[in-house]
C-alpha cells in the first residue's frame, strides 16, 4: 500500500513479481486505515487503491497488464483527483455503476473536488432537468458552498440549511426572507 500511495512504480513491480501477486489482488483490510471511504468498501483491489491515491504510474502499469477495470473506479478516481485517470476511464469506455454520473457528482461535491464536479456537470449532467435540487442539498450537506444556488433558497432549502447546521445562513435568511418556520416540508432524504 505504501508503494502505491507513493506511486513508486519500480519498487511496486519488483514487489509484485517477488511475491507473485496477481494484478487483480484484493488489499487486506488494515487497522491503520483511517479514510472513511476506504473503510466502507468491502474489498479494495490494487487498481482501485492506486486510482484512489491518483497513482498514475501504477494505475497505467496495472491497466496495461490487464488488471480489471471496473465501474467502481469512478468513485475512487474522484478521490484521487487525477484528471489523467478520469480521462483514461472515459477512453476505455468505463462508466460508473449508476451510469447517470449523479453519484460521481455527489462524491466530488462531498470531497470538495470542485473541478471534477464541474467537469462531470458539463460533460454528463448539463441536460439533466432535476439535478439542481440534488446539487443544492448535497452542497449544503457537505458544506461545499461553491455549488450553493441563491435562487433555490426557499422554505424547502431552509430545512436543509437548518439540518446541516448552517447557522449563519439561517440567521441571515430569517432576517431577509419571510419564511414560515412552522410550514411542513416534504423533503428527500
Amino acid at each position: 500500500c505504501d508503494l502505491i500511495r507513493k506511486d513508486s512504480i519500480d519498487d511496486f513491480i519488483t514487489y509484485i513479481n517477488q511475491n507473485q501477486y496477481s494484478l487483480n489482488s484484493i488489499i487486506n483490510p488494515s487497522i491503520y486505515e483511517t479514510n472513511k471511504f476506504l473503510l466502507k468498501q468491502y474489498k479494495v483491489s490494487l487498481i482501485e487503491y492506486a486510482v484512489f491515491f491518483g497513482s498514475i504510474q501504477i494505475y497505467n502499469y496495472l491497466r496495461l497488464n490487464n488488471a480489471e477495470l471496473q465501474p467502481s473506479l469512478w468513485l475512487y478516481a474522484i478521490h484521487g483527483k487525477n484528471a489523467e485517470i478520469i480521462h483514461s476511464l472515459e477512453e476505455n469506455k468505463i462508466k460508473p455503476k449508476d451510469e447517470s454520473y449523479k453519484k460521481c457528482l455527489i462524491e466530488s461535491i462531498k470531497c470538495h473536488h470542485n473541478d471534477i464536479a464541474n467537469y462531470i456537470l458539463n460533460q454528463y449532467l448539463l441536460k439533466e432537468k432535476d439535478i439542481s435540487n440534488d446539487i443544492m442539498i448535497n452542497s449544503l450537506k457537505y458544506h461545499n458552498l461553491n455549488f450553493e444556488q441563491n435562487d433555490l433558497i426557499n422554505e424547502s432549502s431552509f430545512y436543509y440549511l437548518c439540518k446541516y447546521d448552517h447557522y449563519i445562513l439561517v440567521k441571515s435568511i430569517l432576517k431577509e426572507m419571510d419564511i414560515d418556520v412552522n410550514t411542513k416540508i416534504i423533503h428527500i432524504t
